[in-house]
């Protein structure tokens, strides 16, 4: 059981879909299907509170589409933050220190590879834009520790002490758009075991996580209402139903999506219900 629990945690953090994007890509915008040019794009989402994009972790067509997204914004007028997957939320200390130039890049390197297994050349220009121009940027990920207790045991096997810092009534709604995806990796993996509780778990700590990033966005504007934040994070975390519909508290937070076209969410089948813009291949 702890096995299979140690693979779950690795599918749960790590889960992403391998496809090349083009940042320059045809761009639709699908609230009514029409083509439009990046300036168009970004005019529109500077305008938004949030601004999620969704990140296929290994593309590096997807980290130049998103540096130039948060370098369309100008810098004398907008005061902007980045939010991460990719760090969790005990590591914001470490994030500060790196924004605020105090740690040589060699050491930060070691504290990213804490938080995230992709090569830091994927992600390099993207920290060295945030701290060369002082940058916030914010960790929105839940602790590992408790992503994998919640894969192994469920939410329902946390401390009132771990889930301080959590929503409340965490599910996993097996009828959620993206779910028939996270059952497909999962089986992938698992084959015959994907199934009943195993799964649960596994989908409890998705939501975990989707949860978790929103109530940390939610609580970093509610604390910074003037600064706007570009958020990075897995495409089936980005979308629609992953973080923005979690946003708690915030019915009056104003949002944009970007989606990088993968295999899954293409022209065919994206909708304005999964993404405001679509970055075609």
């Amino acid at each position: 059981m702890l096995k299979t629990a140690q693979h779950i945690l690795m599918i749960v953090c790590c889960i992403a879909v391998t496809a090349p994007a083009h940042a320059a890509g045809e761009i639709i915008r699908l609230s009514d299907r029409q083509t439009v040019s990046f300036e168009q794009m970004v005019t529109d989402v500077q305008s938004a509170d949030v601004v999620l994009i969704a990140d296929t972790h290994d593309s590096k067509k997807h980290h130049e589409l998103q540096l130039d997204v948060i370098r369309s914004f100008p810098a004398k007028k907008t005061a902007l933050a980045i939010g991460l997957e990719m760090f969790q939320t005990d590591y914001q200390k470490q994030l500060d220190d790196w924004t605020a130039g105090k740690i040589p890049e060699q050491n930060f390197k070691e504290i990213y590879s804490k938080n995230w297994s992709y090569d830091w050349s994927l992600y390099r220009e993207l920290f060295i834009f945030a701290r060369d121009n002082r940058i916030p940027m914010i960790s929105l990920n839940v602790p590992k520790g408790i992503v994998f207790k919640v894969a192994r045991n469920g939410f329902a096997s946390l401390t009132a002490e771990e889930r301080k810092s959590l929503p409340f009534g965490i599910t996993c709604d097996i009828n959620k758009p993206g779910t028939e995806f996270l059952k497909k990796t999962f089986e992938g993996v698992f084959g015959h075991e994907a199934k009943g509780q195993v799964f649960t778990y596994f989908c409890e700590a998705q939501a975990v996580r989707n949860s978790g990033m929103a109530m940390s966005l939610a609580t970093y504007r509610k604390n910074n209402p003037d600064r706007k934040v570009v958020a990075i994070a897995g495409t089936w975390h980005a979308v629609k139903h992953g973080i923005p519909e979690r946003l708690f508290n915030s019915k009056d937070l104003n949002y944009r999506v970007i989606l990088p076209e993968i295999s899954e969410l293409d022209r065919r089948n994206t909708t304005s219900a999964i993404a405001d813009y679509l970055i075609e291949r």
